[in-house]
Order: C-alpha cells, then structure tokens, then sequence
C-alpha cells in the first residue's frame, strides 16, 4: 500500500506541473492589434500580397511596350549635324596648293512614315495591347488562387482551433474522472490501475492538445505571411466552423457554364490564340513590300581659306546652301531562305495546338466543377450524421460518468464514452471544414470570388 501511495503522489505532482499547458485562449488575444475574419483577412491579403503588386509591376510594364509599339504609327524624326575640315597637301596646275582648303559645316532635319508594311505595325500593336490582357489575366488568376489559399489556411485555423476547445474540453472531463478514481481508491472502492488507467488517458489528451496548439500558431504563421505581415505579428483571426449555412446547393449544369464563362485559364488560352494569330499576320507581312515617304531639309555651308583670284581682283568663294528633299521608297524582300514562310506555318501549327490545349482545359474544368460538387454534398451529408454521432456521443459519457460515480460502471466504459466523445467532437470539425473547403474550392473551380464563403 505504502508503495502504492508513493506512485499516486507522482502522478499527482506531475499533474499539477503539466496543468498550464491546458489553459486555453479565445479565438484572439486581447493584446492583438488587429481582429479579422476571412472575408477581411482575404481582402487585406489582396491589397497586401507581393505576388498580386508583382504583377502590377507587370502590367505597367505591358501599358508601356503598347505604347512604344503605337510609335510605329507616327513619323521618325532625326536630325544630324556634320563638320569637315580640308587641307591640301599638294597641287599641280594653275592653282596652288592652299586653293583647295577649307571647312564645310552642315546639318539637316529628316522625317521618315511608313505608308505600308504589310500590316505588321497595326498587327504588333494589337499583338502588344492582347500581351497586356494575359498581364491582367495573370493578375487576376494569381488574386483567385490567393483567396482561396487564404480560405484553406484560414479553415485549418478554425479546424485547429475547434480541435484545441475539444481537447481542453476533454481535459477537463479527465481530470474530473482522475479525480474520481482517487477518490474512490483512497476508500478502496476501486483497484489502483483504475487511476493508472485514467493517468495515462489523461496524459495522452495533453500530447494531443500539444499538437493541435502547436498546428493552430502554424496556421497563423501561415496566414500572417500570405496577409503580407510578419510572423511575429499580433493577429486575431476570427470566425466558427458552425456559422455556415447548409442549403447552399448548386445546379450541376449552371455552374459548368458560369465556369465557361470566368474561368480566367480558359480566357488565358483564347487570349495567346489571339497573340498566336497576331505574329500569324506578321509573318506574312514581311513578305510585303515596305514603302516609306521620305523628307529632309539640309543647310550647307563651304568657307574656303583663300578667295577666288579674278582678272577684277580677289572674290569670295564662300557659298551656303539650304534646301529640302522629299521622295518615296520601296523596299520588297523577295527571298530570306524561307524564314517568313515557315514562321507562319510554325503559328499555324501552335493555333492548333492551343486549340487543343481549350479543349482538354475545359474538360478539366468540368471534372474540377463536378469533383467539387460532389465533395461539398458528401461534406452536407456528412455533416448530419456527425451532428447526430456527437450528440449521441456526449448523451453517453454523461450516462457512463453518472455510472461510474455510483459505482455501476467501470472506469473502462468512462474512458471508453470519453474516447468516443473526442473522436465525435473531431469528426464532426472535420466535417464543418472539408463542407467549407470544398465550397472554397467550387467558388475557385467556376471562377466566382466570395471572400467569406456567405
């Protein structure tokens, strides 16, 4: 008996030194700085998010090469300048050798539009102004799939959480139950592994609170960093597992044809057929002839050293000239080895392959639409028979407690009704998670935002 004592006043003082580890908080602690649900997490996750302003980034960039391809619609100016000094070194004839030496000085301004090139220069502009929907096209995929990487990591963190209240939840309960079993031993109503048994269930409940508190601040982490804030940043996020209507339901052929609709992947091929068909038409521009206009204005000047000797006398020989041109040109390439021909055939072969590519993509949208579906009626399904799993649970500890503490039922059958009311707790979150998940996921597959999942 003596030895017996020694034993149950370890597990005590164990006990009470692993009792702060069960102390459990709210869905936030008064000291964070800022409480957001999953809509205003979604939405500050937007605004905050590298990825999203990395492709703003882009965009701009895109505005920008439009411009520069709209230049080819206006004429090129230039402008030159020249300077030339000329000395004779010698000469033969009536003239001596200073009589060449001189200095010439010129510039001009010239103005070059191209009247005709096949077409390329309108076909890259739109080619360029296409380039820049893929960017809002990229942007607007990348937004969606970080909503609903936010939804997932936020639904985890509501699963965890709901995890951490059924462990402390259970705690509690085995504790009551250790309690018990001291008590009735300390009377010699109860053998000694009564409490060992309850002792180590309780021991095991501690271990999994541990994790599930440990899989919460993960959760956090992880939304902090999509949020684009610090890991150490004080962050309430909140929101219930519970809080979700059930009647949502979803008519099978509607949201396939929505998701035809919005699915940006879908938009994102069309709009690199449309490119594809663009360098098309450059292709076979190039083979064209390119006639430009042509005009230049030109002041010349000649300063000569020495003047003009005459039978009058000396006369200045220095002239200055200004004048202006102004022609046509055609230039037409008749032969390059092919290379025009055979880039339009390779863009030929790539409309083809991307139309392909649409066709496997939209049958992957459907199975995506319908997987979806499915998932979130099984999770509805689910959901009733876990409600009523939990409720039949929790009906049955109290019975199997209330036996325990008059002496009809055994610890066993306590311990076993607590099990049972844990697992029942868990499935049932499990259930209010993957329901939500999976509508996240239905909203992602038919292209259709909603930040709090309402």
């Amino acid at each position: 008996m003596d030895i017996k004592r020694v034993i149950l006043a370890g597990f005590v003082s164990l006990f009470l030194m692993a009792g702060p580890v069960q102390a459990g908080d709210g869905q936030q602690n008064s000291g964070d700085s800022l409480v957001l649900d999953m809509e205003e997490a979604v939405k500050i996750g937007l605004e905050r998010s590298h990825r999203v302003q990395a492709h703003d980034y882009g965009i701009k960039r895109s505005e920008s090469e439009v411009k520069s391809v709209r230049g080819q619609f206006f004429p090129q100016l230039s402008a030159g300048a020249g300077y030339t000094y000329l000395d004779s070194i010698s000469a033969h004839g009536p003239t001596d050798q200073d009589y060449l030496d001189q200095q010439q000085y010129q510039w001009n301004l010239r103005a070059v539009q191209t009247v005709f090139a096949g077409m390329t220069i309108l076909s890259s502009y739109q080619q360029a102004r296409i380039e820049k929907e893929i960017s809002e096209l990229e942007k607007e995929n990348t937004e969606r799939e970080l909503i609903r990487e936010i939804q997932h990591h936020f639904l985890e963190l509501l699963k965890a959480r709901e995890d951490r209240r059924a462990l402390e939840s259970s705690i509690e309960r085995l504790e009551v139950g250790l309690e018990a079993s001291e008590s009735f031993f300390e009377r010699q109503l109860v053998p000694y592994v009564d409490v060992l048994q309850a002792g180590v269930e309780l021991e095991e409940a501690r271990q999994d609170l541990s994790q599930a508190m440990n899989e919460e601040q993960i959760q956090k982490t992880r939304l902090n960093a999509l949020l684009g804030f610090g890991y150490d940043h004080l962050i309430g996020y909140e929101g219930d597992l519970e809080e979700i209507p059930l009647d949502i339901f979803f008519e099978t052929r509607e949201v396939i044809d929505i998701a035809m609709e919005q699915r940006t992947d879908l938009m994102f091929i069309r709009k690199n057929m449309a490119v594809t068909e663009q360098e098309q038409r450059i292709a076979r521009g190039r083979k064209m002839p390119r006639v430009n206009l042509e005009f230049v204005y030109t002041d010349r000047k000649r300063d000569y050293d020495e003047p003009r000797q005459t039978m009058e006398g000396p006369m200045d020989r220095d002239q200055r000239n200004r004048y202006w041109t102004a022609g046509a040109s055609i230039e037409w390439e008749f032969f390059s080895g092919g290379q025009q021909y055979y880039q339009h055939e390779a863009m030929g072969y790539e409309i083809r392959r991307l139309v392909q590519t649409l066709k496997d993509t939209e049958s992957s949208i459907v199975t995506e639409v319908r997987t979806a579906q499915m998932r979130l009626d099984e999770a509805r399904d689910r959901l009733v028979s876990t409600r009523k799993a939990l409720n039949a649970a929790q009906e049955n500890y109290d019975m199997q407690e209330h036996r325990y503490k008059q002496r009809v039922g055994t610890i066993t059958d306590l311990l076993t009704a607590q099990e049972h009311l844990t697992e029942a707790e868990t499935r049932n979150n499990q259930a209010l998670m993957d329901f939500q998940q999976a509508l996240s996921e239905l909203y992602f597959a038919i292209g259709e935002r909603n930040y709090g999942l309402d």
